[in-house]
């Protein structure tokens, strides 16, 4: 979703574009107004909004210049100029600082509405475009993120610091004093019954977690190289402050696929590249002397303390709720603790989404698990209505869905599943991922993850992978495509990666079964 910003000094035309364009059809989430260029420039510092709607004939400061300051302000706005006067001059300056449309008073709003979605269309393209630009970079860069991790092995056994960190700022963009900690996850050393089985879990189990943490840009995934641990250099000023919660939705992932989840040790919180092994050795230690259950999660006690007491009360206003699914007056009461709480927390707005949506989700499966009818509003609208909103605006929609909730009409929860199966079989050949899969769906990928194995009986990951290999079936029996073509076409970038997948699945490798099946 989207910010506009209306600038016009006489009130009635601003005010006017602002209720009369259906702004939400639009995927306008948010419309401001300004009645002058210098009131307009404030609101760009402190809104940021995507698209500006300005006039050029104003006082004070004419649009021409409020243009040009806006420009310097944020340079990727899009600007729509409005004008009562059909001169050949503004419209050139108009062109020379290359604003997007030039429209004439008195405006359509259907024309109006056309110019701003074909903005929207533009800003999402661009998004799109900048997901794909990163997403080559992290995950096609072969050789950049073996150098990458070799530099953080590096720092995490602190050997040759300064060159390390001087790669990681000249090479990577990595600020050097960033806020880091170290999570050591501990994989079972009997992975599999051979030891190639092993590597390729060791392998899917690092995917995974690179998926979810570097694909968000929260963290740095990679392994220690000696005791074949995975090592995830978590941001916590992007994790907001449940970093915690964070790794704990990862080990959700993580059990989902593969049964268990490793046993994991988080770090203290440290300054800079060159003191995070610091953090990798108390997050040894923890490990090592911890003789608790393996499933647990790792910290020292303060941390301990500070993460998990937000946890431990949406926890329980969560069961309240779904205990309680006839009793409407008292859920709503106790989803107002919840945004109390949420509020007084400071999350972050990502994760108030995301609790905001598992709890109206959990509640709304116990209201049609105890028999209730739903008639009016979809889960999945709900989950669309979330996309991108802020934290307050969050807690708002929730709030306006259990209110219909009672009386409303719903689909089943399992059209999240067959969306993400129908996905999945016409997307084989792309990059899938637990956490890319979770995001289209408007979800969290930990909840995402324990709903498909919940419906299906099996981890998203392995439905991928079976799905990639019945596939590659297919391609060896009726095509003469090589191997390395063939692993391609299924999603498989490195060969061996795919050869070795196969034979998992299918006991042979994938020129023998082509012999077998052509003889």
């Amino acid at each position: 979703m989207y910010k506009v910003l209306i600038v016009d000094d006489e009130r009635m035309i601003r005010e006017g574009m602002k209720k009369v364009i259906p702004w939400p059809q639009l995927e306008i989430e948010e419309v401001l107004t300004a009645s002058s260029g210098f009131e307009a420039l404030s609101k760009l510092e402190q809104e940021m909004p995507d698209i500006m709607i300005t006039d050029i004939s104003m006082t004070g400061m004419t649009g021409l210049e409020l243009i040009e300051r806006a420009l310097d302000v944020s340079p990727e706005l899009r600007i729509l100029v409005l004008t009562g006067y059909d001169s050949f001059e503004y419209a050139r300056e108009c062109l020379r600082l290359q604003v997007q449309d030039f429209l004439l008073k008195p405006i359509d709003e259907a024309v109006l509405s056309d110019c701003v979605r074909k903005e929207v269309k533009y800003l999402k393209e661009q998004e799109q475009q900048r997901e794909v630009d990163h997403m080559l970079l992290r995950t096609e860069g072969i050789s950049a993120q073996m150098q990458l991790e070799k530099m953080m092995r590096a720092l995490v056994h602190g050997k040759d610091k300064e060159q390390a960190v001087e790669v990681l700022e000249s090479q990577f963009n990595l600020r050097k004093d960033s806020r880091i900690m170290i999570a050591v996850l501990a994989p079972r050393k009997d992975l599999g019954n051979a030891r190639q089985d092993g590597v390729l879990r060791l392998r899917q189990m690092h995917n995974i977690c690179i998926s979810v943490i570097d694909a968000k840009g929260i963290g740095i995934t990679f392994s220690d190289g000696e005791d074949g641990n995975i090592l995830i250099a978590l941001y916590p000023e992007k994790c907001g402050s449940e970093s915690t919660g964070t790794i704990s939705d990862l080990l959700g992932i993580l059990k989902d696929e593969f049964s268990y989840a490793p046993k994991t040790a988080i770090g203290s919180e440290v300054t800079g590249f060159g003191n995070i092994d610091i953090s990798y050795q108390e997050a040894l230690y923890l490990l090592q002397s911890d003789k608790m259950d393996i499933h647990q999660i790792l910290q020292t006690q303060s941390a301990v303390n500070r993460n998990h007491m937000f946890q431990e009360v949406y926890e329980e206003l969560k069961q309240e709720m779904c205990a309680n699914v006839s009793d409407y007056v008292y859920i709503m009461r106790v989803f107002d603790s919840f945004c109390m709480a949420a509020e007084s927390y400071n999350l972050s707005e990502a994760s108030m989404r995301k609790y905001c949506f598992e709890l109206i989700a959990d509640v709304y499966y116990s209201f049609v698990t105890a028999g209730g009818a739903a008639k009016a509003q979809s889960l999945e609208n709900f989950m669309e209505s979330l996309g991108g909103a802020a934290g307050g605006v969050s807690l708002e929609l929730g709030r306006q869905y259990l209110h219909k909730l009672i009386s409303s009409e719903e689909k089943d929860v399992h059209e999240i599943v067959a969306k993400a199966k129908r996905y999945i079989n016409q997307n084989l050949a792309e990059d899938l991922s637990v956490a890319n899969i979770a995001e289209m769906l408007y979800v969290s990928p930990n909840y995402f993850s324990r709903l498909f194995k919940r419906v299906t009986g099996q981890g998203c990951n392995e439905y991928i992978v079976r799905k990639r290999i019945e596939k590659a079936c297919v391609l060896l029996e009726t095509t003469n495509f090589n191997t390395g073509k063939i692993a391609l076409m299924v999603g498989y970038n490195d060969t061996n990666y795919f050869s070795m997948a196969f034979k998992k699945h299918c006991g042979v490798s994938p020129t023998h079964y082509r012999s077998g099946k052509r003889k």
